[in-house]
């Protein structure tokens, strides 16, 4: 009677357990293939992502440049205004105090 018991469990596992761990075992193959296939797919989106920050950041980078020269230039040519406003009234001083003496 156990050879029986023992032949009816054996019969079940290789009739019905066996074929679906069989099965789980190609699922899990196939879902790792879509996860490795995810992965790659990621991987390229985050290098998309991270060349586009770095492009816009560039970008950024040149018009701050830009505007940092411009406010240079600005304040140099103010500067260059204030000098020579300041030259040319010295010439006036000068003028006046040769005509006083």
């Amino acid at each position: 009677m156990s050879d029986n018991i023992l032949q009816t469990l054996q019969h079940l596992v290789q009739d019905v357990i066996a074929p679906d761990v069989r099965e789980l075992k190609a699922n899990q193959a196939g879902f790792d293939k879509q996860l490795a296939g995810l992965e790659k797919h990621m991987e390229y989106r985050f290098q998309a992502a991270d060349q586009n920050i770095d492009a816009r950041f560039g970008a950024l980078e040149a018009r701050l440049d830009a505007i940092l020269s411009a406010i240079s230039e600005s304040r140099a040519q103010a500067e260059l205004t204030g000098i020579r406003a300041i030259a040319a009234l010295s010439e006036r001083v000068a003028i006046l105090e040769a005509r006083r003496q």
